[in-house]
C-alpha cells in the first residue's frame, strides 16, 4: 500500500511538471507594457514653433525632431527643424534649434536656435553628437551665404550640464552640407577633432587642453577622418591620398596618390589592425574602368583584395571577425546586391535589390538587408521589405516604416506596431504602442524608453526584456525629474500574446493522466 502511494505521487509530481512545460516559444506569455511620459512636440515642438516670426515668415510642411541618447542613457538631445519661408515665396529653408532634456522627456532646455530662411543664406545648428562617456557633446554652427555657399562653421563643445566648453573655428571647406558633416570624438576618450588651416586640432574636454597636428602638405585638402576603434589612429581623408596618423607618436603613413586614382570608402576593422579602402582606375571616356579593393595593415602595407571591372562597390561595414567586409556593388543597370568579401576574395552574394538596397551586420553573425517595396504611405512615408540572414537562417519582414537595433534585439514598426525580434532566441513579441505607420524609433541605451514619433514611453518588460550586446541586462537608472516639466499627460496600455487561448496539450496530457492514476489507484484501494 505505501509502495502504491509512492508511485501515485511520482506520477502525480511527474505530470504536474510537464502541465507547466512550454510546447515552443510560441507558447509563453508575451507582454510589455508602455506609458507615455513626453510628448516631444509639446515641448520642443511648440517652442520651435514659436521662434518663427510670423509677421515676415509662413510655416512650411517640414517638421523634424531627431532624439539622441547618451550613452549614460540619462539625457537626450534633440535636434529640431521646422520649414519656414518669407510670406508667399516658398523655398527651402527653415528655423534650426538644439535642445537638451532628461530621458523622459523633462527639463527641456534650449541650447540654440538660428533661421536660415533667405535665398541669400542664413545661420544653421546641425548635427549635435555625444562624446563616448556622454559627459559632452558637441555640434556644429553655421554661416551660409548665396548657394549654400558657407562662410564660416564653429565647432562648440559642451559638457552633459550645458556648460560651453570650448568654440573652435573649423575649416570651411571640409565641412559637408549633404549629407551633413558630424564632429568626430574619440571613441575612448573625451578628445574631438576639427580641421583648420592645414592642421587637425585636438581638444581634450577632460583636461581642457587644446593641441594641434600640423600636416605637411599645405595642399592636402581633408574632407573627413575616421579615428580607429582602438583610439589610437586616425584615417584623413580627401577622395585621392590615405593619411594615417598616428596619435601616440605623431607619424604619419601616407600613401602616396596616383595619376587617374581615386581612392574613397576607408574604414577600420574592429581590431584597429586594418584599414580597409576602394580605388577607381581608368576612365568611362575610354572604357576602361576598374575598381580595385585594397587592405592596409598594421606595417602600412597594401595587398589587393579583389578587382571589379565594373559596377562600383562601396564598402558598408567589416564583421566582428576581421575577416570580412559587407559589399554593395552595382550587378547591371538599376540592380545592386549584397556581398560577403573574405580577406582572401572570396566573395559571397547574399541579396539582390534596387539603387536604394541597404545592408548592415548585425549580431549572431547575421546581415540585414532593407530594399524599399515602391510603397508609399501618407504622409510621404517609404516602406522597406528587410531580409535578416545568416549561414542557417534566413527571415523575411515586410512593409517596415523604420527599424533599429539595440544589442541582439532588431526592433521595428510594421502593420502599426512596433515589434521585437530577439536574434538569438527567433523569439519575436509587440512593444503595446499603437500609431500610425511610425517613421522614427529610437531606444536609450539604459532600456528604460522608446521613442516613437517625437512620443516618448516608458518600457515596463514582463517577460521580454531587451538583451545588450555584452550579455548583460541593464538595470533602471535613476533619472533626475526638474520642477519645469510641461508635460504631464501619463497613459498607460498593455498589451498580451500568447499563441492560442486554448490549454496547452501538454497541460490536457497532465489532466488526463491525473485522473487515470486516480482511478487506478482506488480500483487498488
Amino acid at each position: 500500500m505505501f509502495r502504491k502511494q509512492i508511485k501515485l505521487s511520482l506520477i502525480l509530481i511527474t505530470l504536474l511538471y510537464l502541465a507547466f512545460q512550454p510546447v515552443s516559444a510560441n507558447d509563453v506569455l508575451k507582454q510589455t507594457n508602455v506609458t507615455l511620459i513626453s510628448d516631444l512636440n509639446q515641448t520642443a515642438g511648440k517652442d520651435i514653433r514659436n521662434l518663427v516670426d510670423t509677421d515676415r515668415l509662413d510655416i512650411g510642411n517640414s517638421f523634424v525632431l531627431d532624439v539622441h541618447w547618451s550613452p549614460k542613457g540619462d539625457q537626450i538631445l534633440i535636434d529640431a527643424f521646422l520649414s519656414a519661408y518669407p510670406k508667399g515665396d516658398p523655398q527651402l529653408g527653415g528655423i534650426y534649434a538644439l535642445y537638451a532634456a532628461n530621458a523622459d522627456g523633462s527639463g527641456i532646455t534650449r541650447i540654440a536656435w538660428e533661421e536660415c530662411t533667405s535665398s541669400s543664406g542664413g545661420k544653421k545648428v546641425i548635427t549635435p553628437v555625444w562624446s563616448q562617456s556622454g559627459d559632452y557633446f558637441a555640434y556644429i554652427e553655421l554661416l551660409e551665404g548665396n548657394m549654400h555657399r558657407i562662410e564660416s562653421a564653429q565647432l562648440v563643445i559642451m559638457s552633459s550640464d550645458l556648460k560651453l566648453m570650448k568654440k573652435i573655428n573649423y575649416d570651411t571647406e571640409s565641412v559637408l552640407t549633404n549629407p551633413e558633416w558630424t564632429p568626430t570624438w574619440s571613441p575612448t576618450e573625451n578628445i574631438i577633432t576639427a580641421i583648420d588651416s592645414g592642421k587637425i586640432i585636438f581638444y581634450d574636454a577632460d583636461k581642457g587642453i587644446e593641441s594641434s597636428f600640423e600636416l605637411p602638405d599645405n595642399s592636402v585638402k581633408i574632407k573627413d577622418m575616421e579615428w580607429s576603434p582602438d583610439g589610437k589612429k586616425i584615417v584623413l581623408k580627401n577622395n585621392f591620398d590615405i593619411i594615417t596618423l598616428n596619435i601616440e607618436n605623431g607619424e604619419l603613413n601616407q600613401l602616396l596618390p596616383e595619376d587617374g586614382v581615386r581612392r574613397y570608402g576607408e574604414q577600420w576593422s574592429p581590431d584597429s589592425k586594418k584599414l580597409i579602402f576602394c580605388e577607381k582606375k581608368g576612365s568611362a571616356l575610354n572604357d576602361d574602368i576598374n575598381y580595385d579593393v585594397y587592405v592596409l595593415d598594421e606595417g602600412g602595407d597594401s595587398s589587393k583584395i579583389t578587382s571589379f571591372r565594373s559596377g562600383s562597390p562601396r564598402i558598408i561595414e567589416w564583421y566582428p571577425d576581421n575577416e570580412r567586409v559587407l559589399l554593395k556593388k552595382r550587378v547591371r543597370d538599376e540592380s545592386y546586391a549584397l556581398y560577403s568579401i573574405s580577406m582572401n576574395g572570396d566573395m559571397n552574394k547574399l541579396v539582390d535589390g534596387n539603387n536604394d538596397l541597404e545592408g548592415m551586420v548585425g549580431p549572431n553573425d547575421y546581415i540585414l538587408a532593407a530594399n524599399p517595396n515602391g510603397l508609399i504611405v501618407s504622409p510621404h512615408i517609404e516602406m522597406y521589405d528587410l531580409l535578416l540572414l545568416n549561414e542557417s537562417n534566413k527571415m523575411a519582414i515586410e512593409n517596415v516604416t523604420d527599424f533599429t537595433w539595440i544589442g541582439t534585439d532588431l526592433v521595428f514598426a510594421n502593420d502599426n506596431e512596433i515589434s521585437v525580434l530577439n536574434t538569438t532566441t527567433q523569439d519575436m513579441w509587440d512593444i503595446s504602442i499603437s500609431a500610425i505607420n511610425p517613421t522614427r524609433i529610437s531606444l536609450d541605451p539604459s532600456g528604460q524608453f522608446i521613442c516613437v514619433d517625437n512620443k516618448i514611453f516608458r518600457l515596463h518588460e514582463q517577460d521580454h526584456p531587451l538583451i545588450y550586446a555584452n550579455g548583460m541586462n541593464k538595470t533602471e537608472s535613476e533619472v533626475v525629474t526638474l520642477k519645469n516639466d510641461t508635460y504631464d499627460q501619463t497613459e498607460t496600455s498593455s498589451k498580451t500574446e500568447t499563441s492560442s487561448k486554448l490549454p496547452g496539450f501538454t497541460v490536457i496530457i497532465a489532466v488526463i493522466g491525473i485522473l487515470i492514476a486516480f482511478t487506478g489507484a482506488k480500483k487498488e484501494i
